[in-house]
Order: structure tokens, then sequence, then C-alpha cells
């Protein structure tokens, strides 16, 4: 029985030694060079460190490198945490003193660097080094973490969410049997390595022997540059965040490329708005059109829904059907079971997509990795997100956050990171997000007479680019509520008034 998610390319590197594993601005590597590359760097990992379970951060831009890196992390016996290589120092500083690693992966002068020391190959056979690296990684069992990605924390720290092996292996096989994916995949890759999208993509890669072509930040920018690689490339499979995709179709793309070679068309993220659907349905009829959804404390999906030929008779977008082997619960205020039909509670997961936990914060991962009130032994995850299960179609729908947190562009953010962040030059902040213009707005009190801040070249320092507010309204005094919170729904349906000086 598989036990870590790196079986699967030590598999098909035998199945399909020369074929193409990925490409990145037009250079490839194969299965096998993908391996061999991979477990000569985790040799040279164990032989200068003698590390085992121990967090290494990649800090390196989406390439081919970065995910040799993440592989030989994994091969060395160790848990990669991939980083933003555009995240301000001060958020980098905040990840790294929570997984209490300086272990970091970058380059230096173009070769693979750790804690001061550059990568050179070893004068060791190809054979003789992978069977020590194997030796070595023997005693790493299925419920071992295989990665760590961060995310937006409400106190201003990140937080680190744990993934296992066993996890990643659950979910992967479950995508490869609902998708029915095969060696002929050729996937076009948006997400970052950062966002856990891109284990999809990754995984299978490893596990079928498809091609991975990382798509460069221009081809997503804009519309031509996507639409001659999809077509030059016949990308026919793509995970992508539904802002993505509704900018595509925003900008007419299908009126100058025959992207009919996309057969398998999947996102995530973010709510997928009903237009865009039934635009990449008119336009794509052939393609296979599905909807998922997973917080990153789920591995990846826990819901999903491949749409049928109702598309355009839908009103609103469902999130779908428990993947195999989760079960969705949904819970009051009490954290009570609800079981009624079209009654809105709180969406929880249970199941082996489940993570273990936030690395290092054990009092933040019992707030929401609760044990099931039905199933003692079991521990689910409170999403936060709001929804019900239909009587109409027996399909789950999401109606919203019930706390301030958001998605942006697929990024999970808390408004009170912002706020945060904001702290030291303003009173008092809030921060919302518009999801009719997809804006993040932030509103504050302040002294007046003073001339203001540059907000966003202050949060810059702080916040990655992603996270910065779209617009800055100062105010007179925020409405409280009688026990003297914030009301931020009275703030809400307030944002328009004379007295709010936009910035």
């Amino acid at each position: 029985m598989q036990q870590l998610a790196i079986e699967y390319l030590q598999k098909t590197k035998d199945q399909f030694p020369e074929k193409t594993a990925i490409i990145d601005s037009g250079q490839g590597i194969t299965f096998s060079e993908l391996w061999r590359s991979s477990i000569s760097l985790a040799y040279w990992i164990n032989a200068e460190f003698n590390i085992l379970n121990q967090a290494i951060s990649v800090n390196l831009p989406k390439s081919i490198d970065a995910i040799i890196a993440l592989l030989a992390i994994q091969l060395s016996g160790n848990i990669y945490v991939p980083l933003d290589i555009e995240t301000p120092p001060k958020r980098k500083r905040k990840i790294l003193e929570t997984l209490g690693s300086d272990l970091v992966l970058e380059h230096i002068s173009g070769q693979f660097s750790l804690m001061g020391k550059n990568f050179l190959k070893h004068d060791t056979t190809d054979t003789d080094m992978e069977q020590s690296v194997l030796n070595n990684l023997s005693s790493r069992k299925s419920i071992d973490p295989i990665y760590i990605i961060f995310t937006s924390g409400t106190t201003g720290t990140p937080k680190g969410v744990t993934i296992s092996n066993a996890s990643v292996i659950d979910y992967i096989d479950w995508a490869i049997e609902t998708y029915s994916v095969t060696e002929a995949e050729i996937i076009g890759n948006q997400a970052p390595i950062f966002f856990d999208n891109s284990v999809l993509d990754l995984y299978l890669t490893f596990a079928k022997g498809c091609t991975l072509h990382l798509l460069s930040k221009e081809a997503l920018r804009f519309p031509a540059e996507f639409g001659a690689y999809i077509t030059t490339h016949k990308i026919n499979f793509i995970f992508f965040v539904p802002s993505i995709l509704t900018n595509l179709v925003a900008l007419e793309i299908f009126k100058d490329y025959d992207l009919t070679c996309l057969k398998k068309i999947l996102f995530a993220g973010e709510a997928m708005p009903i237009n865009t659907l039934k635009l990449l349905n008119s336009n794509l009829s052939s393609a296979v059109l599905s909807n998922l959804y997973g917080p990153t404390e789920i591995t990846v999906d826990a819901i999903y829904w491949i749409f049928g030929e109702d598309i355009e008779t839908l009103e609103e977008v469902p999130l779908g059907t428990p993947c195999d082997n989760h079960r969705i619960l949904f819970l009051d205020e009490q954290e009570r079971l609800v079981t009624t039909k079209d009654e809105l509670a709180e969406i929880c997961i249970a199941g082996p997509g489940v993570a273990l936990g936030y690395w290092n914060d054990p009092e933040t991962t019992r707030q929401v990795f609760i044990p099931n009130p039905g199933k003692k032994d079991e521990i689910i995850y409170k999403s936060g997100d709001m929804g019900y299960l239909s009587s109409k179609d027996n399909l789950i729908y999401m109606t919203g956050r019930k706390d301030n947190q958001f998605k942006h562009h697929g990024y999970r953010i808390e408004a009170e990171e912002i706020e945060n962040a904001l702290s030291p030059f303003v009173l008092q902040s809030c921060v919302f997000y518009d999801y009719d213009k997809k804006r993040i707005l932030a509103f504050y009190t302040g002294d007046k007479s003073k001339p203001l801040p540059s907000f966003r070249s202050l949060l810059s320092e702080a916040l990655p680019q992603y996270m910065i507010p779209h617009s800055f309204h100062i105010l007179n005094q925020f409405p409280t509520t009688p026990n003297g919170k914030v009301d931020r729904k009275a703030l809400w349906e307030n944002l328009i008034k004379p007295n709010n000086a936009d910035r």
C-alpha cells in the first residue's frame, strides 16, 4: 500500500522515463531527469544537514527548480513549505518564526543554497545516491506531514496549515478516478506553488505521467498570450481560479482563439459567477466543467460538482456533493448538528483530507479542528463558511462567511490581518470585501489635521500585493453596537455616506 506521495513519481519515472514531465518557458525536463535531480539534491540535504521531519521553506519562483526543490525535500524525509517570493520581509520573518526553522532553500548565484551552503553534487553514483535516499526515507509514514502552506491569520501572524502524505494520496486518487485522468492530459498550471490548488496539477502529473506546463504571468494576464499558448501546446486540462476565467471571458478570448482543445476545466478558490459558467459552456460545450470547494485546511477540495446539460437553467452555482471518503456536516452557533435541509448553518468537513492542524499553534488548532459532535473519536474542521443542503436538488450551496474572512483572486484573506498591518498608521480600521466589484475596502479613523499617509506604500512592507486594499476611506467615527463593539453591519450599509471621503 502506498505510504508517501513521492511514490507517485517513483513509479511514473520507470513507466515514462523519457516523457517530458514539466515545461517552463520553453524548457522541459523528463520524468527520469526530474527524479535524478531530486534524488541528487535530497542526498546533499541528508549528507550536509542530517535532518528529518523538519520544515524547509522553498523561496523560489514557480519553476522546474522549485518543483525539484519540493520533491527533494520530501525525499530527504522533511516537510516542504512553499513561500511567495514577493512576500514582504516582515511577513516572511513571521512565517519563519512560526515554523521555528530558518531552513530556507533558495538560489544563490543560480545554485541551490541552504543555510549558506551551496549545492554540489557528490561524487557518488546515481544508484548509490538513490539507495541511500530511499533507505533514509523508509522510516516516514503516511500520517507524516508532506507540506505546510501558510494562510492569513486574524492576529497578524500567518497560520501554517499542515497536510499529511495520506491526505494528498486520498485526494489525488479521488481526482484521477473522478476526472478519468490519464497520461494523455496536458495540464496548464495557473496556481502558484504556495497556493494549494497547485497540488492537483503537480501530483496528477507525478501520478499519471501527464505533461505539466507552468503558465507564465503574461499568459494568465493577457488573452492573446493565453489563447496562443493554449492552442499551440494543445492544453486540455486546467484548474483555475474563477476570476481568471472571468477576465478571459470578459475580454472575449473565444472570438480570437479556438480553445476547443480544452476538455477538462476545473475551478475553485472563490465563487464561480453564473454568467461566466454559462459563457464557458456555450463556447466549450464538449468540455467537462467542474466546480470544487475546499478551504486551505482541507487537502485542496472536499466538495465538487460536474455540470451537466442543466447549466443554462441554473440560477446559482452549487458547491455540489462531498468528494469520496469525505462528509459534510452543518453546525449551528452552539456547535450542534443541523440535519434539516435548507437550514443555514456552518459548513464543517470530516474525512481524510482534514489537515493535521496549524504548525506550532495548538491553541488556534483547537478552535477550528474540533471533535465531531456525532463521532467523538473524529476531528472535523469548522470552515467558517455558511451554507445549506438544498431540498431542491440535494446539493450543497454556500451563502457567505460567518466572520470577516474572504477570498480574493483565490487567496484566502483575514480582514483582521490587513487591519493589524494598518494599526500603526491609524486610530482604528475595518476592512471589507466588496464581492460584486471584487475590491478590498479599508475604513479608518485618524487625525484629519495631518497629511494622509501613503497607505499602499506603507502596507507593501508588511503585506503581499493581493492583500493591499483598493481604496481607503476616512471616517469621523465608527458606529458601535450596544456593547461598544464596531457595528460592522451598520458600517457596511452606510459605505457611501457623505462623510466618507475616498482616498
